[in-house]
Parts: C-alpha cells; structure tokens; sequence
C-alpha cells in the first residue's frame, strides 16, 4: 500500500478497530440458478433479479501493539449536504436537487433582510434556523435567509448569523453556493465572528446525490470521544432541510486499543461479538427523535451500551485513477453501491473516498467511506503458545440491521 492505513472495522459510536489482514476475500454470489429446457439441445434459462449475497473473509494475525487506533485524538465531524433533504437524518433519496435549480427550504418562510435589523427580527419560527454546538457546549443559530448579502454575522446590528438562499428579488441560489457561503461564514473570523475558533469546514461533493461541492463538512475544534451533541439541527424539523448528519466519531488522544497485548485484543474483539447489538438502526416509535440522537451522542448511556456494535468496514486499496499525489497509486476504500438509484455513473473506482477519510455516521446507508454491514462469524487460533492469534472473520455487508 503506498500508505500504512489498514483493513479497520467501523464501530457504530464511530471507532476504528485496525486489522492486520493478510489474506482479503471479496466474495459475491448473484443467486442465479440455471435449469436446462427440454427439448431444447441442452440450452438453459435463468432467472436474474439483482439479489446479490456477498461476505468478505479476512485472514490475519493479532500481536502485541499491532491492534491500535491509527488515529488518535481525532475531532467529531457533520456534514450538512444541501443537494438533498432528509427528515430526523434519513436520507430521502428522491429529493434530489441540481446546481441549475434549487429549492431546498420550500414552505419555509424567505423574508427579505435588509439594514437596520435587530435580533428580534430573526424570530419568526418559519425562517430555517440551523444550530450547532461547540465542544464546550456553546450553541450557535444560523438563519438561512433572502439576502444580496451572501454570509455574515451582525446583519444591521442583528447580533445574529445568517447564510443567503435566496436573492433579494427572489433569484434562487444553487446548493453549491449555499454550501459556500456556510463554509466561508464558519471559517471566517471577521466581524467579531466566534464560529471560526469553534469549528472548521470544508465544502466536498455530495456521497448521496455525486452533486459537485453541495456539502459541508464541519469539523469541532477540540479532540475527544465524548463530544457528539445531537447538532447540526434544523429549528421545526422540516421535511425541506437538507440531508445532515450529526457530530460523530471523536476520540480521546489514548486509544481503548492502545498498549493492549495480542490477548488482550482477542479478548475485547471476542467479547464484543459474543453480546452486543445494534439498538438503534429502526427507531422505536415509542423514542423517536431523541433515542436515535442519544444513539450517536458519544456520551449517553445508550452509546454506553450500542457503541461497540460493528456496523462497517473500510478496506483500502492502489488505485491509479484520478490521482493527484504524484504517486502512482493512491489509497482509496473499498465501496458497495447498492440501492435503485445507481447506474452505470456511479459505480467505477473513480467515485472511491481516500482511504483515510472518515466515517461521520455508521448509521448512514450510501457513505462511500465504508461499506455498511456486520460480522457473522469470527475464529481466533493461538499459535504454539505464543502471544500471537491467527484470526479468521466472516464480515456481511448489509444495509439494515434490526
């Protein structure tokens, strides 16, 4: 590999479990059975109705220090994708919007802010507010409002921030813009603007819809596990507001995985096949909302209780396309497009994440940086009485665990 990233296993509160694999096994079986005709010189017909199985095998061996976390102390990130809607952070995949014509806030209230504004302006409960929390559980609204002003904070002495939608005369921006100017008012420090010492963002292209830098990448400021806070949020939950996942997969600096022995490796991994669940990938009813945040926040007691659930891997591989490193290969992950709204586009290794790019959400289905799913089976082998285990896992990829 022309870097030391691993095969990792994607824990559902969003940690990495590093494997050195030796043997990799991708393995799919369309499920089509042929029968021959009578009659017919031995000619045979089929039935193929897209109902793929697949496992991947990994084989490998676990040491003493070789089960860490290549990551340490990394910072929780969202991402708010602005091509798409979603309801309580379920992806709606026919709500599609293009960079000639987007309106992703329709029955949202779209005043017009011009000079002169004060913070009481900015109440109305229709006008679409986001809010996101910072690591020391500051909070901050933005409003996304009609404005010739693209981002900024304190419009005519509001005291508030807001990113334009919309034009003055009603010219519609494209969700690439509104993307832009988001990440351009996080990552600004003018104008007495606190959200640049709290957060940093980056504008990437959409993994549910391939539109071109639509979404928002937001990354907290400061490391640590415990640090997922239910945000970004949209005020009213409208079915309108883009598609946004929520702050997850921060660490601590020490790894859980750090200075283990190969047993005690084993032991945590046996552990945790043998007694854990998933508890949350259909929300009961009875919870709702507020059970399926929980889920995710990294330190609430249901995270506590599902977080070592595996829902994912990543496996890296050398690709040579698109590559811009220099090298002639480039580390990017294994994905799996499922789904019926792919097709011949959306599918070639171009459309590969960096092998280091990380899991926002293991709940997501479509997230390129790793392919969804569980372990069925795994066999751990001690050699010859050494503090060495050879391992054989059977990993399912899948999209919904209940």
């Amino acid at each position: 590999m022309p870097t030391n990233i691993p095969v990792r296993l994607v824990r559902k509160d969003g940690g990495l479990i590093p494997l050195n694999v030796t043997t990799l096994t991708l393995d799919v079986d369309r499920s089509i059975n042929p029968h021959t005709i009578p009659f017919a010189g031995g000619e045979r017909f089929a039935f193929d109705l897209n109902m793929a199985k697949a496992v991947i095998l990994l084989e490998g061996v676990i040491t003493d220090d070789d089960l860490v976390s290549v990551e340490l102390g990394k910072s929780a990130k969202a991402s708010i994708d602005f091509s798409t809607t979603g309801t309580e952070g379920v992806y709606n995949p026919v709500s599609k919007r293009t960079n000639q014509v987007h309106q992703p806030f329709v029955g949202s209230t779209l005043t017009t802010f011009v000079a002169g504004l004060t913070a009481d302006d900015f109440a109305d409960t229709g006008i679409p507010q986001l809010t996101i929390q910072a690591k020391d559980g500051t909070s901050y609204i933005i409003f996304f409002i009609k404005s010739d002003t693209t981002y900024g904070y304190d419009l005519g002495g509001s005291g508030e921030y807001h990113v334009s939608i919309g034009e003055a005369d009603d010219t519609m921006r494209t969700a690439a813009d509104i993307a832009g100017y988001l990440r351009d008012l996080i990552n600004s420090g003018a104008n007495s603007n606190a959200l640049s010492s709290r957060f940093t963002a980056t504008r990437v292209d959409s993994t549910n819809t391939d539109e071109p830098d639509t979404t928002v990448v937001i990354t907290l400021d400061t490391t640590g596990k415990d640090n997922g806070n239910g945000t970004p949020s949209w005020k009213n939950k409208n079915k309108n507001d883009p598609f946004s996942e929520t702050f997850v997969g921060g660490t601590d600096a020490a790894s859980e995985f750090t200075n283990m022995s190969a047993g005690d490796k084993v032991m945590s991994l046996f552990a945790t096949l043998n007694n854990s669940n998933d508890g949350g990938s259909i929300v009961p009813v009875v919870a709702g909302a507020q059970y399926a945040q929980q889920v995710l926040t990294g330190g609430s007691k249901l995270n506590k209780k599902y977080g070592d659930y595996i829902k994912g891997i990543q496996i890296p591989f050398n690709s040579t396309v698109n590559n811009s490193t220099g090298e002639k290969y480039a580390a990017k992950n294994f994905f799996m497009p499922t789904g019926p709204f792919h097709d011949i586009d959306s599918k070639p290794p171009n459309k590969a994440k960096d092998a280091s790019s990380r899991v926002v959400n293991p709940n997501a289905t479509g997230d390129k940086a790793f392919i969804k799913g569980t372990v069925t089976k795994a066999t751990f082998v001690q050699l010859g009485g050494e503090p060495i285990y050879q391992f054989n896992i059977q990993f399912v990829p899948v999209e919904h665990i209940i």
